[in-house]
């Protein structure tokens, strides 16, 4: 064999070797490279505007119920909406445009897995898996963006977060096997509360001017009977008042009132429940009066099956249909009571309380239960009656079954009665007796005639009454001019009634603003009922013995103290009673008088003609400043 054949036969082999080592390396490897290929791509590529998104989509799975909680945000009608939580309007535009912002751009990061079967080992399976060989651990998050009309524009799954690489996860794309490890900078709350509007009044604490707390029982009449505590103010600055208070013996309790006005500010919704509808429309009115039908009335059929759609949907928590005998009424009203705030733009909020329950987050939030069995309905859970303290068993398994929480009905009413500054229109002046006056109410000047008439009266009672002036030293009396006393009174009322008329004005303002915000609050209750804390209810539901309290007694060291010492009035001293000589009171002795007897003697000597029996004038004299004159001690005193 020569060198040349060798040379071929050794070329051959080799190129043989290498397509053998090339379909080796390539029948071992992985059956799609795309997964690599796409590292460092974005998963979203042609989403890249956040305004395109119409509609969010995220599932949760509890694997403790082994069931998927999706939670949805979307636009229908012009409004946002969650239909996972019965179409309650969603505060939701501006948290869907940064969730959808969060996820423009993210980009696939190094590779965790190409094959399924990891996707239990990095908590990447659709928690929408309904497959029955899918496991029920390790399911993610997922979470789908939609434009109108239902399309995905990203639809990612979300695992867990990788060890040892803060704010990076394990994820995939819902349509892909593969799984990568990716950065991820995203906040999607499933929390109710979070998408609504969560300050349930929207009410300012220092607005609020009176506070009502209403207990309504049926009377053995049949009638239904209010008992009402009423706690009222000016304004915010001034204590609170409470009717029927003993003064005397009793104050409003402060701290407790100021928790209650804080809850009120502060009012949280924490879960949404529809009222009961008929043909689409609710049942109830905003005043919680039943609506009828037109011409249901008479049909004692429909009325039966109204009441008693509303006493199974509404009897187990907590509220009551009184139907009036005597005009076919038919009212809604709770039996643990009813807390009425008036502010004073005059617009009145109405709680009425219902039943107090325990369940999970989902319970409270849309009224469904989470616990039931396979064919079981579902329904709210755990209901407890509201007028009868929760005996310790109920507190305990309260705990265990989840948060206690109550149902409340809310709608709002307007009374103009509380406004502040109802004008008052001022009263018109009478015109006097011989005033003319105009159609206007204006005085009308006399003729010529009567004027120089009136001229010559007004000159002749000027002569008069000078004539009188000099006649004696007092000052004439003026007669006033009764057209002139009515044209000034008749220019006040003018300006009065102009500021009154500008007042009455800005009050009938205030009036249709107030209506307007009482119906636009109706508006927004008037489809729903909800759920509230057991803990704001607990401030709010105070009964009198919370809401007054003893006074203080003080003592008497403080009662002393406030009064300062006490100073004795200095007694009266008798004109003619002798005071005590105190030392270095010389006035006394200066002052003393001489003895009658020498007076006697003297005017003896004088006046010889005076009878003996008579009092010499000198002694009277003495006698008279002895008791005119006061003491000088007394006038220490």
């Amino acid at each position: 064999m020569n060198e040349s054949l060798k040379t071929t036969q050794f070329l051959v082999a080799a190129v043989v070797s290498v397509v053998l080592a090339t379909f080796v390396s390539w029948s071992s490897g992985p059956s799609k490279l795309d997964g690599y290929e796409s590292i460092g791509r974005e998963f979203f590529e042609d989403f890249q505007d956040p305004n395109a998104a119409a509609a969010l989509r995220v599932v949760t799975y509890n694997e403790a119920t082994a069931s998927a909680r999706p939670f949805t945000v979307e636009k229908k009608d012009g409004l946002w909406r969650i239909p996972s939580h019965h179409n309650y309007p969603a505060d939701g535009k501006d948290r869907l445009a940064k969730i959808a912002t969060s996820l423009i751009g993210v980009k696939r990061g190094a590779v965790a897995s190409l094959v399924k079967a990891d996707h239990e080992r990095f908590g990447v399976i659709d928690p929408l898996d309904d497959n029955k060989d899918a496991s029920l651990k390790g399911r993610g998050q997922r979470i789908t963006l939609m434009k109108e009309g239902g399309a995905a524009i990203a639809d990612l799954i979300i695992g867990k977060e990788v060890e040892g690489q803060s704010g990076h996860f394990y994820c995939r794309h819902a349509d892909e096997p593969q799984t990568y490890k990716t950065q991820l900078k995203i906040d999607v709350s499933v929390k109710f509360s979070d998408w609504v509007e969560s300050d349930l009044l929207k009410l300012e604490r220092d607005n609020i001017t009176r506070l009502e707390s209403v207990r309504t029982t049926v009377s053995d009449q049949g009638q239904l009977v209010e008992n009402t505590l009423k706690l009222s103010r000016e304004k915010f600055s001034d204590p609170w008042k409470l009717d029927g208070i003993d003064e005397d013996t009793e104050e409003v309790n402060k701290g407790d009132i100021d928790s209650m006005v804080t809850v009120l500010d502060n009012l949280k919704l924490v879960g949404i429940r529809e009222r009961p509808k008929l043909d689409g429309k609710s049942i109830l009115g905003n005043d919680l009066a039943v609506r009828l039908p037109k011409g249901a009335a008479r049909n004692r059929q429909v009325v039966n099956a109204i009441v008693s759609q509303l006493r199974d949907g509404l009897e187990e928590k907590g509220f009551q249909v009184f139907q009036d005998e005597k005009s076919d009424s038919m009212q809604l009203y709770s039996t643990a009571g009813e807390l009425i705030a008036s502010t004073n733009d005059g617009v009145r909020y109405h709680l009425s309380f219902g039943n107090v329950f325990s369940g999970s987050d989902e319970e409270i939030e849309k009224g469904i239960s989470t616990t039931k069995k396979d064919g079981e309905d579902a329904k709210d859970v755990k209901e407890q009656k509201a007028s009868d303290p929760p005996t310790a068993e109920k507190k305990d398994d309260a705990k265990d079954t989840g948060k206690k929480s109550r149902y409340l009905f809310v709608r709002a009413s307007f009374h103009d009665g509380l406004l502040s500054d109802k004008p008052v229109e001022p009263t018109k002046p009478m015109v006097p007796e011989g005033v003319e006056v105009d159609e206007n109410g204006n005085v009308v000047e006399p003729k010529e005639a009567k004027k120089e008439d009136k001229k010559s009266e007004e000159k002749k009672d000027a002569d008069a009454k000078v004539d009188d002036q000099k006649d004696g030293d007092q000052k004439p009396e003026v007669k006033a001019d009764p057209a002139e006393e009515y044209k000034a009174a008749l220019a006040t009322y003018k300006k009065a009634k102009e500021k009154y008329d500008s007042d009455v004005k800005a009050f009938e303002k205030k009036v249709e603003e107030g209506n307007k915000k009482a119906k636009e609050l109706n508006d927004r209750f008037g489809d729903w009922y909800y759920v509230i804390s057991a803990d704001d209810f607990d401030k709010l539901r105070l009964n009198r013995e919370q809401m007054v309290k003893a006074k203080e007694k003080k003592d008497a060291a403080d009662t002393k103290k406030e009064d300062g010492p006490k100073i004795e009035a200095a007694k009266p001293t008798d004109a003619t009673e002798k005071p005590a000589p105190q030392d270095g009171d010389k006035s006394t002795d200066d002052k003393k008088p001489e003895p009658a007897k020498t007076d006697e003697k003297k005017n003896e000597d004088t006046k010889g003609t005076q009878k003996a029996d008579d009092k010499p004038a000198t002694e009277s004299k003495v006698e008279d400043k002895k008791s005119d004159e006061k003491p000088a001690v007394e006038d220490k005193k």
